[in-house]
């Protein structure tokens, strides 16, 4: 018997592991089928007994599946499998199990007089049933007509066999595997993420592989006890893997194993997620920054992340859900004043964390804030059984004797509600020597506490979110400590929470949850040629680019496809109608005012999965989706295209208010997500190392020069145009000028302007027009095609800042029509001056209308300039250039 599993959906594609894990166990061994068509012929021609099992779903019954028994009927079997209910609190019941539920009640399971069953999730078809059901599928113009038809075929015996009863989920699904469930900060992310994620369509499972050394949090709805399981590394990997299977877990996520540990659970195929809680300092027993034996890592900070060097590595920042009513203080409990300045320190005793410290701080501090009274409040307890943790104990306890302040000291243990510890103190207080990024400071932030901590692991993340954190250098002396809590007893402010949102448990959540499809993601094709991500290919110099390099790439037999993030899927504008009647793919997601970016950006990393490419270019793309796409894109090379002062300008506005939850502040960690840098003009090429810091490669745009006709002289008046956008960028207010200036210096003349109102600058076209009254001027709105426009053309004019490679430019280059451009961004590396054409400088009406005149009145000069720019085009802006450049640096020549 062969399994087939139906991956017939593209959205399945993430819960087969499952599946096939299941089949695996049950003896059967599986191939994946994601046609329609594949099904049909593969049914047609089968053999043998075949097993069809929908991706996503899992054996009720997890022995082996023992041998299927032919019918005593004498006819060929159909034995199908019911959906059935699951007892896990994170496996809701569906309208399938429903139905499934309702028909065995009535029918008992013997269908062959019962007309059709529910819709199986899990077939069992001897072969002639097998090859009516492909024959079925060729026929029928839908899958549900054609098993109606099977199942009301009278020559097949249809019973119900428990055996191959499944569970199915159509979200993803967890384990969370942790080494205990005891009061701790890693232990309460686990709890914590397993919670949120429930609640974002996730089905989570926590798995804890040993008993608590000190208190414990409750067990969630989902909890499998493996801490019976023998404490070595072979064994827990098998009770994983076992928990996993009963769950029916798409990927684990570990918490706190040890390196053996992850090996087993690799080696038992299935995917892993590691998250590491601390600096190196603190990790598990095997755990080399190296050599870490998962599919992803996550981190808790930036600051760890630096510390690791196996790849792929991701941050996903710890966070809280902040309490919704505020605590009760416990001063009366310990006789304390509630004008006393109490100092908090929440954290359990560890080498890491220095506790010993406090006392001494405390007892300088005391003199220093007459007349108020310092206290110093300690909650934690120490873990039973570690060595690190009775050391730091016995440390804190000494130091807390030997205090001249012992009586302004309370060590009550670990308390249950943290609100009420928030409550009663003034500021929070870390001297730690190392820390992931530490439960506390949110906590304290959320109650509106101000904190005094050293500079360690992700805290200066999140001072710089929070003005509410004081950072002092992890060796500072306690006089400094001192002198932070002195100037902190001094400020008087509203208990306001000052918890950034990017530290909420929400974000935490949904960001784990953005990254699991990446370890799920199947690897089975090999990548193949390029994707290009713009916002659309409307009408313009960066769209005309690529759309060149696109349908250039095709035509040498590189397969492309394009996706784009603000163009209506239903509305396509007319450049991407143009690729796609070429052939070319160009996946349109709604845009940002109808669905969310990451939402967006999901969709376009769910087509880049399903089609691997070689490399991936953003392509003038919004910000936005560029730092979400390349944070996603973990094994795809990514290189950014056309960075240009519109592109700095728009990281700049995009980084002054980031995105919450995504771990990247500074073009500079967002430069370090991409494969390189690509700039269009030689001269940017520094601003872009400087500012992104990653590989700077100068590929300027091309054109073919026998793409447009040389241009046909003809009798009338001059004729000079110029193509942009009107927008106020474009600078046409200052081609006007110029041509009011130079009009009693020219021949007749008709000056035509080329290009559409930009999207919210209508008004501005409309000055425009008003400004232009009494110059003889063509409006000629937005082309499709330029060809037609420069064929009428003596003489181009290129004036809009910013401006990289203008195509504009290059464009009437190649129709030999001579240029006379400002001399802004890549201009000076297409125009020669006085050799292919003229340079002015910018924003000088003036001296653009000298230029003018003086090109107007030389037939000559434009002669030879038209030729020298065909020419320039031929030897260093051809659309081949331009095409080998690209195909070098993604690797698909």
């Amino acid at each position: 018997m062969r399994g087939w599993i139906l991956a017939l959906d593209s959205g399945e594609a993430m819960r087969i592991g499952r599946t096939e894990r299941a089949l695996k166990h049950a003896g059967i061994a599986s191939e994946i089928i994601d046609s329609g068509e594949e099904l049909a012929a593969r049914l047609r021609s089968a053999g043998e007994p075949v097993l069809l099992i929908e991706a996503g779903g899992w054996f009720v019954e997890s022995d082996v599946l023992s041998p299927i028994p032919k019918s005593a009927t004498g006819r060929p079997l159909i034995a199908l499998g019911a959906v059935r209910h699951s007892s896990h609190a994170s496996h809701p019941s569906h309208l399938r199990a429903e139905q499934w539920r309702d028909a065995l009640q009535k029918h008992g399971g013997d269908f062959d007089r019962a007309g059709n069953p529910p819709p199986p999730a899990c077939t069992y078809l001897e072969p002639a049933a097998a090859q009516h059901l492909g024959a079925f599928l060729e026929w029928e113009t839908s899958t549900p007509t054609a098993w109606h038809r099977l199942f009301t075929a009278r020559e097949f015996r249809k019973v119900h066999l428990p055996a191959l009863d499944v569970h199915e989920f159509a979200g993803m699904r967890v384990l969370q595997v942790i080494t205990s469930i005891q009061l701790g900060g890693a232990e309460r992310v686990t709890l914590d993420l397993a919670h949120e994620l429930s609640r974002q369509g996730v089905a989570v499972a926590v798995a804890a592989l040993g008993r608590p050394t000190r208190e414990a949090f409750p067990e969630p709805p989902d909890f499998y006890d493996l801490s019976r399981t023998p404490c070595e590394a072979v064994a827990r990997g098998e009770a994983i893997a076992n928990a996993a299977r009963d769950f029916g877990a798409d990927l684990i996520h570990a918490h706190l194993i040890t390196a053996d540990e992850a090996r087993e659970i690799r080696a038992r195929n299935l995917p892993l997620a590691m998250t590491l809680h601390n600096m190196p300092e603190g990790w598990p027993a095997g755990i080399e920054g190296e050599a870490i034996p998962a599919g992803l890592i996550l981190t808790c900070s930036r600051a760890v992340e630096e510390r690791v060097m196996t790849r792929p590595v991701r941050t996903v920042w710890n966070g809280i859900e902040p309490a919704t009513t505020a605590g009760v203080g416990i001063r009366a409990r310990f006789g304390w004043r509630a004008e006393d300045f109490v100092i908090l320190a929440i954290a359990n005793p560890r080498r890491q964390k220095r506790l010993d410290r406090l006392p001494a701080i405390l007892a300088q501090l005391q003199n220093r804030i007459v007349p108020r009274r310092a206290r110093l409040l300690i909650a934690g307890a120490p873990a039973l059984g570690s060595a690190d943790a009775e050391q730091a104990a016995a440390l804190l306890t000494a130091a807390i004797e030997s205090s001249p302040a012992r009586n302004d000291i309370a060590w009550p243990g670990a308390l249950h509600e943290i609100s009420d510890v928030l409550a009663t103190g003034d500021v929070l207080l870390s001297v730690s020597a190392h820390e992931g990024l530490s439960l506390a400071h949110l906590e304290a932030l959320a109650a509106g506490l101000r904190i005094v901590a050293t500079d360690v692991g992700g805290t200066s993340e999140i001072a710089a979110q929070s003005s509410a954190i004081t950072l002092l250098p992890v060796d500072a002396a306690d006089s400094a400590f001192v002198d932070a809590l002195e100037k902190a007893s001094r400020i008087s402010h509203e208990r306001i929470s000052s918890l950034p949102p990017s530290f909420t448990r929400h974000e935490m959540a949904a960001r784990t949850r953005w990254l699991y499809p990446r370890v799920l993601t199947r690897r089975n094709s090999k990548p193949d040629g390029l994707w290009l991500i713009t916002n659309n290919f409307s009408t313009g110099g960066a769209q005309s680019s690529a759309r060149r390099l696109l349908l250039g790439l095709a035509q040498r037999g590189v397969k492309v496809r394009a996706a784009v993030v603000e163009e209506h899927p239903s509305h396509p504008t007319p450049g991407r109608s143009a690729l796609m009647n070429a052939g070319i793919a160009v996946l349109a997601v709604p845009p940002p005012d109808v669905l969310d970016a990451q939402d967006a950006a999901a969709r376009v990393l769910a087509a880049i999965d399903a089609d691997r490419p070689r490399a991936v270019l953003f392509w003038n793309l919004i910000p936005v989706f560029k730092v979400l796409l390349a944070d996603a894109l973990l094994d795809v090379p990514v290189f950014d295209v056309s960075p240009g002062e519109m592109y700095f300008t728009s990281l700049t506005r995009y980084f002054a208010n980031p995105r919450a939850g995504l771990p990247y502040r500074t073009p500079a960690e967002y430069g370090a997500l991409l494969a390189g840098v690509v700039v269009k003009y030689a001269a940017e090429s520094g601003r872009a190392a400087a500012t992104l810091g990653a590989p700077v490669h100068v590929i300027r745009n091309g054109v073919a020069p026998d793409e447009i006709s040389p241009i046909i002289r003809r009798d009338g008046p001059l004729m000079i145009g110029s193509a942009a956008r009107l927008s106020p960028d474009k600078r046409i207010g200052d081609l006007l000028d110029a041509a009011r200036i130079a009009a009693p210096r020219l021949p007749p003349f008709t000056l035509r302007i080329a290009g559409g109102p930009e999207r919210g600058f209508e008004s501005h076209a409309h000055e425009l027009r008003a400004r232009a009254r009494g110059l003889p001027v063509e409006w000629c709105g937005e082309l499709a095609d330029t060809r037609d426009f420069l064929s009428g053309l003596d003489l181009f004019v290129m004036i809009s800042e910013p401006s990289g490679c203008p195509n504009a430019s290059l464009e009437a280059m190649a129709a030999g029509v001579p240029v006379i451009a400002t001399d802004v961004g890549g201009a000076n590396e297409q125009i020669i001056n006085d050799v292919n054409g003229l340079l002015t400088s910018r924003r000088d009406p003036q001296a653009l209308a000298n230029a003018i005149a003086k090109l107007a009145n030389d037939s000559a000069l434009r002669e030879s300039f038209a030729k020298a720019g065909r020419e320039r085009i031929r030897s260093e802006f051809s659309l081949d250039r331009m095409l080998d450049a690209y195909s070098r640096m993604c690797g698909v020549a």
